[in-house]
């Protein structure tokens, strides 16, 4: 019995090692190539983050440099923009005043011609009022008498005669 069991174990040690050879290397083959290419994209994605952290490296090593350019930029706007503003705050500050002036000086015309008007208005009440003190009925009487002479002088109106 013990012969069967030494003879059944060889066979199926034998079995179990032909099965081995014949399927296992091809498959520790292949785990092996993957784990293979496992590692080989493991240390080129590991090249490609060290590359990238080289990258950040340099980019912070110029952010100094990049941040004072900006700030010098950004001044130099400042001070573009500021003249610019001063320059049209002079401009509209000219007009104004050259508006004004023109305004100013029309206005004086205007109330000048007012100033006049009333004044010839006031002449012509005041003249009108003596001439009415002074106005009598014969005095009218010669008046008309001397208009229509001169009427008659020039040709216009013929009198009684």
């Amino acid at each position: 019995m013990f012969l069967w069991q030494v003879l059944n174990f060889l066979i199926l040690a034998g079995l179990l090692g032909w099965l081995i050879a014949k399927q296992g290397g091809p498959l520790l083959a292949a785990r092996s190539k993957e784990i293979a290419d496992g590692l080989a994209s493991g240390e080129k994605a590991k090249a490609e983050a060290d590359a990238r952290a080289a990258q950040v490296q340099a980019r912070l090593a110029n952010l100094e440099t990049e941040v004072a350019a900006l700030r010098a930029s950004a001044k130099e706007e400042r001070e573009r923009e500021a003249e610019r503003i001063r320059r049209d705050t002079e401009s509209e500050i000219a007009r104004i005043h050259f508006q004004a002036g023109h305004e100013i000086e029309s206005a004086g015309k205007q109330a000048r011609l007012e100033v006049q008007r009333a004044a010839a208005k006031m002449a012509v009440e005041l003249a009108e009022q003596k001439v009415r003190a002074r106005m009598s009925p014969e005095i009218q009487a010669v008046l008309l008498q001397s208009f229509l002479s001169g009427l008659a002088d020039s040709g216009g109106i013929q009198l009684g005669e």
